[in-house]
């Protein structure tokens, strides 16, 4: 039985309407990716699910006792709590079980008899329970979960007040990943992690028992863990088998075969119109004219959409322009560093950007990859060493937080700006091609969305006809139809690029030479470190590989290790058993213990040597005695200390 089962939904919103005889079922741990242009309804799919908005017609049928765990875009949370307590506040049943584990474990000492008896067979009894409720595991869940999307131990005491807005959509993904639910309802989960948290995340979802539908924009992620994509176009749902990669092959293959069976439709149409148009007035002919037009027409009327292709999308479409300024070495550091207090960044980053080569930069978050691009425009000063751009070179930028953009200018004032030779209705034509139309180009900067406000910043981009780009997160708020249209202009540009980036998808698409700071060799956050990684073709894929290879060496070496330490562990009991009775005491020393034991008693044994020749002793028969028997008590000593010392070498 599905977990979830949707039938003839309509939805709307006004004179908006959303969703018009959607269908779809979703079933026990399959991995759902859940794609479609921003407003095709994504998000309220799932809060139909979750029973917080309500169909105008049809049903939405959920497996009884279903537990669901859904992560909204941005996440809310009481500011009063801290992170530590916000995790414990998902988990009152354990917590509660284990509070009358702690009452039962305090009373058992004060009971006798058949009380303690009762008493044990109730603590029994609970113990079962927060066992199978995962009290003893819950702990540790909570430390690695928090630890794999980069909360530190330093972070647990924080109040949610003062966490950023990605902090809160990470606490509120460790949340959801910590519910023990049969679905997981996941809206954008990689917004705000970095490349290590995101990898983790993938890992996380490949383990779990629990069914996902994901809503992403992140493709490598979708290509990474889903086994269906369900896309949502022209108010219904679409079932596609597979990942991202094999949904965007067989849907060119369903629309050229969808083109060819238009084609044959028209030309259908066309024949037998033409043989109605020639024999509708011949004799003999005029009876099957009128029959074959009759069967068309009533073709035509039970089906509206026969002729009719499938609609087409206002899509972003643009391509960059190359400014004349011609200069081989774009960019230069030498020996560059940047320190904040304590915190260092880099140290000694040396490297040159040629004229037509494509840079990506990506690392953990914090680890100065925008500062590194603020350093190269002049933005921030280096702590040491020199990073420059030609001088002579027109660069365009591209900032994630779109401070380039002036909040009280209109749209048509921003793309004016760049261009004063152009005229205002050459300028909109220009920002139509990035879906502003109409009175959109009149609306305010801070009257758009992130993705209205990342289009005008490539619109801005496209006009500046740059020499080399410089972009900072390009990908951020942009649908997957957008980042794939920048992604095709990119491939496109002759001029230099230098990315920031987190999108896997995009760096393999793009560039050709990646910068990884802050990341030891196998990805963990190190801040200090940098590399550079370079391939023809899908160069953070080949840095993943790298990744994995030296994870599986690291672990090899860490195993081989490992048994060999117990191997020299074992020997060294070995060694012990073997070591005949009267050494034995000697284990407990060190060979250096044993080395100083023999001088010591080698000492020893000349000094009583001596003593043989003195007048008194071997004058007297009872002192020579005494000493005959001292000396050979030390020479034997001395013998075992010998062997002690050969079994210890051998």
């Amino acid at each position: 039985m599905p977990l979830v089962t949707l039938t003839d939904i309509h939805k709307s919103f006004g004179s908006e309407v959303i969703f018009k005889g959607l269908s779809e079922r979703f079933f026990a741990g399959e991995k759902v990716g859940l794609i479609g242009d921003n407003g095709s309804g994504k998000t309220t799919l799932f809060k139909l699910i979750l029973g917080r908005h309500e169909p105008e017609i049809g049903a939405v049928i959920k497996r009884k006792g279903l537990r669901i765990g859904y992560l909204p875009q941005e996440p809310r949370f009481d500011g009063e709590l801290t992170v530590l307590e916000q995790m414990h506040a998902g988990l009152e049943e354990i917590l509660s079980i284990q509070k009358k584990l702690d009452r039962l474990s305090h009373s058992l000492g004060e009971l006798h008899s058949d009380a303690l008896e009762k008493a044990m067979e109730e603590y029994q009894r609970i113990s079962t329970q927060f066992e199978l409720a995962g009290g003893y595991e819950y702990e540790t869940r909570v430390h690695t979960v928090l630890a794999g999307l980069g909360f530190g131990t330093e972070g647990y005491e924080v109040k949610t007040s003062a966490l950023s807005g990605g902090q809160l959509s990470r606490l509120g993904l460790a949340l959801t990943l910590m519910t023990d639910a049969d679905l997981l309802l996941l809206d954008e989960p990689t917004n705000h992690l970095d490349l290590e948290a995101t990898i983790w995340l993938e890992k996380f979802l490949k383990r779990t028992a629990a069914g996902v539908i994901v809503i992403s924009h992140d493709r490598f992620l979708l290509d990474s863990i889903t086994g269906r994509i369900v896309e949502l176009d022209q108010y219904k749902c679409r079932s596609w088998k597979g990942n991202y990669s094999k949904f965007l092959i067989d849907k060119e293959k369903a629309a050229l075969q969808q083109q060819r069976q238009y084609q044959k439709r028209v030309e259908m149409v066309d024949k037998t119109r033409d043989f109605v148009a020639r024999n509708k007035n011949k004799e003999g002919m005029r009876g099957t004219a009128l029959g074959r037009q009759k069967r068309l027409d009533k073709l035509l009327d039970n089906d509206k959409d026969f002729l009719t292709t499938a609609a087409g999308k206002k899509k972003v479409r643009f391509s960059f322009t190359k400014g004349k300024s011609k200069s081989d070495i774009v960019l230069r550091s030498e020996e560059l560093s940047k320190s904040f207090d304590e915190l260092l960044l880099f140290k000694g980053l040396t490297f040159d950007l040629l004229d037509g080569e494509r840079l990506g930069v990506t690392g953990p978050n914090g680890t100065g990859k925008s500062t590194l691009l603020k350093m190269a425009l002049g933005q921030i000063e280096p702590s040491g060493g020199t990073i420059r751009i030609g001088a002579s070179l027109k660069i365009g930028y591209l900032d994630q937080h779109a401070n380039e953009l002036d909040p009280e200018s209109t749209v048509l004032e921003e793309g004016c700006r760049v261009r004063l030779d152009l005229t205002p209705e050459k300028v909109r034509g220009l920002l139509g091609a990035f879906l502003f139309t109409g009175d959109d180009v009149f609306k305010k900067v801070s009257q758009l969305s992130g993705g209205q406000q990342n289009r005008l910043m490539l619109c801005k981009l496209v006009l500046s006809e740059p020499d080399v780009l410089v972009l900072d997160e390009p990908t951020n708020h942009l649908d997957i139809a957008s980042r794939e249209m920048l992604e095709n202009a990119l491939g496109e540009y002759p001029g230099a690029i230098i990315a920031v980036s987190h999108d896997r998808y995009f760096l393999d698409k793009v560039v050709d030479k990646l910068l990884i700071i802050g990341a030891d060799e196998i990805g963990a956050r190190e801040t200090g470190r940098f590399e550079f990684i370079a391939a023809h073709k899908k160069v953070y894929s080949r840095y993943a590989e790298l990744l994995e290879k030296r994870t599986y060496d690291r672990v090899k070496a860490q195993t081989e290790a490992k048994a060999a330490r117990k191997a020299k562990k074992a020997a060294a009991v070995q060694h012990k058993r073997a070591v005949p009775k009267g050494l034995k005491r000697f284990n407990r020393l060190s060979t250096e213990q044993i080395e100083e034991s023999i001088i010591e008693m080698e000492d020893k044994v000349a000094r009583l040597k001596e003593r043989f020749g003195d007048e008194e002793v071997y004058k007297q028969q009872v002192l020579l005695e005494q000493l005959q028997g001292e000396f050979d008590e030390a020479q034997a000593e001395l013998e075992l200390l010998y062997k002690a010392y050969e079994l210890r070498e051998a």
